[in-house]
């Protein structure tokens, strides 16, 4: 039997689920967004019942309000407590018959909500409310907001510490999908900017946008443009705002806590000098990359090695669950390390199996080299379960080299891993950017690398207020006589987040918060200062917006940051000067956690919010008496429909068997497998269409469910394998080569030397549909004329690189100039070393661009 629709399996049979509704609301100021989500319950069984609900947020993100409301009558409002006192009450409510409703962390990107004792017909609406920051999309030069709408499935098993679960209702690993959902969602973003509203388009939905909203050009109103019953992908919105990139400053007033928060902002653009350092592609080769995606990585790694600098070393790291180095230690760049990488990046396919990145970034590091900086770029969709772990080996190894170790990262996908992808970024001193499977990443991966070559900005330091940001308060505290813990560590006056500055990176956006203390002003001008690698000082003053804002949003991410740095050891009380070679306990590091979620209202790693709906004596007595114990019902997540599956090859973990060794790595879907959602007991079943739709029993392992539906892993993926080919095998139209298109650009690059030459043979001759040289002949002569006395081949590399520079120039960089501009400068070294005369290199880039210019015009 088939199952479609949002159900669960119990005993009995297939039930309705109990989420009946998800309505979404969003509002964008600036970078800023504040997201609403309202998930209605409605128990149409004759039982009351327990639901269990888990939904993905973007990881920057801070949720900072819950509340239940009860069949359109009452309203109880969510209060912070510490997880486990949270859990408790939940727990004991439902014991009594209450209506009790509770939100945990699992993940900073995954949260679950529990709603217990509904009654039969009762209606319940949760409403949570978040806020984020936005990131600017380097691709675009937009600001990118992001509405994550599906637990990606991730590869193991997720391993869940005493101190980051202990007590909680959270279920580990028990993510159940589902084909489809039996309503529509409501979605709604509202944009107020403080400039006027340029663009604004999603790569990823159908979209309708009211602009000018009250004649306003900073409003604009954008909803689905198509009814749609969920979201299988991240809903993506793309935002282009006048000025938004200038440094700006805020402040806001928390009257609640009587204190400001301090935010600055901007997007820098400086030149620095490149460095010799060795550059390490980190490519994921596991099968749920599928082709698109790979297709996408592979592409833009054969930009990344064409853009390299001739002074280099470099390598390339395949990995699924298991990882190959196309070299044993980093090679010198040179044609034939070039060539033979080259060659890897156009034969790549998604044929290794799950995705462990843990093991093949302790490799790297163990690998890399002594004498110089280490930049890793790693390109993935992040599906893990061990992102903290993997976060933990970045960060110790960041610390060992210090400033010569960076880690950029970047996403791929529609339903990518944010809070992976930007952790092992933000441990690693780097950044992270994301690309959808419709969109292109060529220039993301370009400006990274930008970054990479360029010597990292030191001694970074903000003045907020006259107060010194190291001066703590006076107080001392006390010892206790029963432990060898410290109790307690002074507190700071004003706290910066993050509390240790992040390498700022031309094109990146920047953010950064304060929180002053009670009676504690800000600046009137916020400055900030660093230290050029060449100990060049760097000076920016930003003058403090003069409106005072009002509320609590901007407090709030202030708290997230630093919930994040205390996460990562990266806070005032691990970094802080006064406190180098104190122990710092865990215990201590959780209460300060506890603090500030109690403080700023916030869900965290400890925190989970809490509603009660006390019922009265006779309903609850009538509860307890019919029933311990509500049914508990699992509500799944929505899985892309079947051909989704099968384009991206995705993978699902089986519930809580899901481990490490066992789960599906990375199977290759054929048209022989369907994936339906009989879920029982958090298992999902594995369908053999050939002998026609068939429930799996309760598997013990993924190997049972892979003989049970006929499958071998290393067969599929051979055939899969040979089904696909090479990436580059699409079989297309000729492209016209007169025209800026990036597959001219690809094209064109293969025909440049590693040191920035282009060398002259048949396949340049026929990328500008020539026969020989003679076709060239004009410029021949000119090239002699001004260059005299010299050997044939020293003309023809001449004539060839300065025609390229003239095409680049002329055609790519209509389109495509930030993604061709290290190629481009590279010729341009080339060229002055064989002129060696800057009014004939003049001359001759003159001529050439003529030539490219006629052969535009006069046809092939």
């Amino acid at each position: 039997m088939s199952t479609y629709g949002l159900c669960f399996s119990t005993e009995i049979g297939i039930n309705p689920i109990p989420l009946r509704n998800v309505i979404i609301g969003a509002n964008i100021v600036d970078m800023i967004a504040e997201v609403t989500i309202r998930q209605t319950y409605k128990n149409v069984e004759r039982d009351t019942i327990e639901a269990f609900y888990k939904f993905p947020i973007y990881e920057a993100a801070a949720i900072c309000e819950f509340e239940a409301e009860i069949d359109g009558r009452r309203k109880i409002k969510g209060i912070v407590k510490e997880s486990k006192e949270a859990a408790k009450e939940y727990t004991e409510a439902v014991q009594k018959g209450h209506g009790a409703y509770l939100l945990e962390s699992e993940s900073e990107d995954v949260f679950q909500c529990s709603v217990g004792n509904i009654t039969s017909g009762q209606t319940v609406v949760i409403k949570i409310t978040y806020v984020t920051e936005l990131k600017h999309d380097s691709e675009s030069e937009k600001i990118r907001f992001i509405l994550p709408t599906n637990i990606a499935p991730r590869y193991g098993s997720s391993v869940y510490s005493s101190s980051s679960n202990d007590g909680k209702i959270l279920k580990p690993d028990v993510v159940s999908y589902s084909n489809k959902a039996d309503f529509y969602l409501d979605l709604t973003v509202t944009c107020r900017m403080t400039s006027t509203i340029q663009n604004i388009e999603s790569p990823s939905h159908k979209i309708s946008t009211e602009m000018n909203i009250d004649e306003n050009p900073k409003i604009s109103k954008i909803t689905l443009s198509e009814q749609i019953t969920y979201l299988e992908k991240d809903f993506i919105l793309m935002i282009k705002s006048k000025e938004i990139d200038q440094p700006r400053a805020f402040v806001e007033y928390n009257p609640e806590t009587e204190t400001n928060c301090v935010m600055l902002t901007l997007v820098p653009k400086f030149s620095l000098n490149v460095i010799m350092s060795e550059l390490v592609f980190i490519v994921d080769r596991s099968g749920s990359m599928g082709i698109e995606p790979m297709k996408k990585a592979a592409q833009a790694l054969e930009l990344l090695l064409h853009s390299l600098p001739e002074n280099c070393y470099f390598n390339v790291i395949s990995f699924g669950s298991r990882y190959d180095s196309l070299f044993p230690k980093s090679q010198l760049y040179s044609e034939k390390s070039l060539s033979k990488a080259l060659n890897l990046a156009q034969t790549m396919t998604s044929n290794y199996g799950g995705t462990k990145i843990h093991n093949v970034l302790e490799w790297v590091f163990k690998n890399s080299r002594d004498d110089m900086p280490i930049s890793v770029f790693l390109i993935t969709d992040g599906r893990v379960w061990d992102a903290d772990e993997i976060v933990e080996l970045v960060r110790e190894n960041e610390e060992k080299k210090k400033d010569d170790l960076r880690l950029f990262s970047l996403g791929i996908g529609d339903s990518v891993s944010h809070n992976l992808v930007e952790s092992v970024a933000r441990a690693g001193r780097g950044y992270a950017q994301f690309v959808t499977n419709d969109e292109r990443m060529d220039r993301k991966v370009i400006e990274m690398l930008k970054s990479a070559l360029k010597p990292p900005i030191k001694d970074y330091k903000i003045t907020w207020t006259n107060t010194d940001l190291l001066e703590l308060n006076d107080d001392k505290s006390a010892i206790s006589f029963m432990s060898d813990e410290t109790e307690s560590l002074p507190s700071i006056k004003i706290q910066q987040a993050p509390y240790i500055i992040p390498p700022i990176y031309t094109g990146i956006r920047f953010m950064a918060y304060c929180i002053l203390e009670k009676n504690i002003e800000p600046c009137k001008t916020i400055t900030l200062k660093a230290t050029s690698h060449d100990d060049r000082p760097m000076v920016l003053d930003i003058p403090l917006d003069p409106v005072t804002l009002q509320g609590s949003k901007i407090h709030r991410l202030a708290a997230r940051k630093l919930i994040q740095d205390l996460d990562y050891k990266k806070s005032f009380i691990h970094k802080h000067p006064k406190n180098v070679g104190k122990f710092i306990p865990a215990s201590f590091v959780k209460e300060h956690i506890v603090k500030l979620g109690k403080t700023y209202n916030l869900a965290s790693k400890f925190t989970s919010f809490i509603a009660i709906d006390e019922r009265n004596n006779e309903i609850s007595e009538v509860l307890i008496k019919s029933r311990t114990i509500p049914q508990k019902r699992n509500v799944p997540q929505l899985a892309p429909q079947f051909s989704t599956l099968q384009s991206s090859s995705n993978f699902m973990t089986i519930g809580r068997f899901a481990t490490t060794d066992t789960a599906i790595a990375g199977l290759a879907t054929t048209s022989r497998i369907n994936i339906m959602d009989l879920v029982r007991s958090g298992i999902r079943s594995l369908v053999s269409a050939k002998s026609g739709p068939k429930e799996t029993k309760e598997a013990q392992s993924v190997s049972l469910l892979y003989s049970e539906c006929g499958l071998n892993i290393e067969s599929e993926f051979n055939h899969k394998e040979s089904q696909i080919g090479s990436v580059f095998d699409d079989s297309k139209s000729e492209v016209n080569h007169k025209e800026s298109q990036i597959e001219n650009l690809f094209g064109f690059l293969e025909l440049q030397s590693f040191d920035g030459k282009f060398l002259l043979n048949d396949s340049f001759y026929k990328f500008f549909y020539k026969n020989d040289l003679n076709d060239f002949i004009n410029l021949k002569q000119e090239i002699i004329k001004e260059m005299g006395d010299i050997g044939i081949k020293e003309i023809e590399e001449i004539l060839t690189t300065s025609i390229a520079l003239a095409y680049l120039e002329i055609i790519i960089f209509k389109k495509f100039k930030d993604e061709s501009e290290l190629c481009y400068e590279k010729a341009v070294k080339a060229l002055k070393k064989m002129v060696e005369d800057e009014e004939k290199e003049k001359l001759i880039g003159e001529k050439a661009k003529e030539w490219i210019k006629n052969w535009v015009i006069n046809g092939k």
